[in-house]
């Protein structure tokens, strides 16, 4: 019997299996999952719990065959987040380096990912500090790592503290008008930068204050 027809045979005995069971899903040995899953990816969704080869078999031809996998092997993630990273989305309990690999590929994969450690933060504001806003509470080396990309990302973080203040103003000093009640600290660094930025400042502390007048008299 030539090797499509017994695929073709296999997958309607599976077929056949699910119906009189009434399941959704049937145990098999690995020959017969490789032969069904050779001929056609889809029929991952029939078998239960298939082994490796077969979850690398189907998420080769599909990347879309990882959503009917329940705990797909480490190899078949990256099979699949490698070929799309929009595969992750279907991935339970993922692990850092299919993580990575999707961030790699496109940072908006951050979304994806439930509770992203220090490495995936970076990995994605590395790529675009635009990301930041996607990261709640975002570690102090991640929200260092969008300054050093722009000033603009401070307006993207919620009491960021004194060290990253500092790192924006010395970044640029209008990113002044992005922190709310700067300390003194902050304002001075700021107006000693650029004493235009004294504008940008509500109640600006005396020492600002007198600093900005001393720019503004000299003309530095």
């Amino acid at each position: 019997m030539k090797k499509n027809v017994l695929s073709s045979v296999l997958i309607g005995l599976v077929v056949l299996g699910l119906a009189q069971s009434g399941a959704s899903s049937i145990s098999m040995d690995s020959e017969v999952q490789v032969a069904a899953v050779n001929k056609s990816w889809h029929t991952i969704k029939l078998i239960k719990n298939p082994d490796k080869k077969t979850q690398l078999i189907a998420v080769n031809q599909n990347w879309h065959a990882i959503e009917y996998i329940e705990n797909p092997d480490a190899e078949a993630q990256l099979a699949a987040v490698k070929t799309s990273w929009h595969a992750i989305k279907y991935i339970k309990n993922q692990n850092k380096k299919v993580q990575l690999l999707a961030i790699e590929q496109d940072e908006n994969a951050l979304m994806l990912i439930e509770n992203p450690d220090k490495d995936i933060q970076l990995e994605a504001v590395n790529k675009s500090y635009h990301m930041i806003k996607k990261i709640k509470n975002p570690s102090k080396a991640t929200q260092l790592a969008a300054i050093e990309q722009s000033y603009h990302a401070i307006k993207y973080m919620k009491d960021p503290d004194i060290d990253v203040q500092l790192a924006a103003v010395n970044k640029d000093a209008r990113a002044v008008q992005f922190i709310k009640t700067p300390s003194t600290e902050v304002q001075v660094a700021a107006v000693k930068q650029d004493y235009n930025v004294i504008k940008y400042i509500k109640n600006p502390d005396t020492k600002a204050v007198k600093l900005a007048y001393i720019g503004i008299v000299s003309g530095y």
